[in-house]
């Protein structure tokens, strides 16, 4: 009987080396692990935080929390905490829950007009587009899309489109797609009349007309890009001589600026 005791006491006793061993190797492990990565403190959006709100602001009402993060996970352009430099500055755009301020989210309160709030060495450019080529509606504030443009080509074109569901191409020139500027913010959505959208270049041999559409389809929508100078040229040309169309980015969307051919 004194036997079976000892032995069942060495049992439970090399159990508990046993333990005892597995836990402290799993502590020396996390503790490579930290050690093998930078952290970083970042400030994230606690809540969401609308547009214009300046940094101080932010910071003082509790809408930004800290946390602590590997550098390498961790974008370039990282607030760490709002310091007298960037304390005046407001967002640029709405910030959602937990996403993480960036420095270049930060802009000048003089480029703020409303709600509309224009980044740092960027213009504001407003374009008419019917509602499917808005992506029927799912675009708006703070959303960065793709912008296409449809072109004739072959001679002289015209391109004329109307707020329908339906559409004819009629000439002897060709129609044709392609990627414009492969990824534009957007600055503000705004309903428009719902008079028929008109884009032509030249005259003659190539006419994409809408039909009447469903009730659903008519009317048109005003959207304000953040752009640079140069897309602005190009966007400005697209919606006077070309017919624009967006595309929300999904992750891995395979858009590149590589993609965008030169207007």
């Amino acid at each position: 009987m004194k036997r079976r005791v000892l032995t069942i006491a060495l049992a439970v006793f090399l159990a508990l080396i046993g333990i005892v061993a597995v836990l402290a190797y799993v502590h020396k492990a996390n503790e490579r692990a930290i050690a093998g990565l930078k952290a970083v403190t970042v400030l994230a959006a606690k809540q969401a935080i609308p547009a214009g709100t300046s940094a101080s602001a932010a910071q003082s009402g509790g809408l930004l929390t800290r946390e602590k993060l590997p550098l390498s996970s961790v974008p370039s352009g990282y607030v760490s905490s709002v310091t007298r430099d960037i304390a005046h500055l407001v967002t640029s755009s709405p910030m959602q829950p937990g996403q993480l301020l960036l420095r270049p989210m930060l802009v000048s309160a003089a480029h703020v007009t409303g709600s509309l709030a224009i980044p740092q060495n960027m213009v504001a450019v407003s374009v008419e587009l019917c509602l499917q080529a808005e992506v029927a509606g799912y675009v708006e504030q703070g959303t960065h899309v793709a912008l296409f443009e449809t072109y004739g080509t072959g001679g002289s074109q015209s391109l004329q489109q109307t707020c329908g569901a339906t559409r004819q191409v009629q000439g002897d020139a060709k129609v044709n797609t392609r990627l414009v500027l492969p990824d534009v913010q957007v600055l503000s959505v705004a309903e428009g009349p719902g008079s028929p959208l008109g884009a032509t270049a030249g005259s003659g041999s190539v006419q994409v007309n809408a039909g009447a559409g469903s009730p659903g389809s008519e009317g048109a929508v005003f959207v304000t890009f953040a752009v640079t100078p140069a897309q602005a040229q190009r966007l400005i040309l697209v919606a006077q001589a070309g017919l624009p169309y967006l595309a929300l980015l999904g992750t891995n969307s395979g858009i590149s600026p590589t993609l965008a051919p030169a207007h």
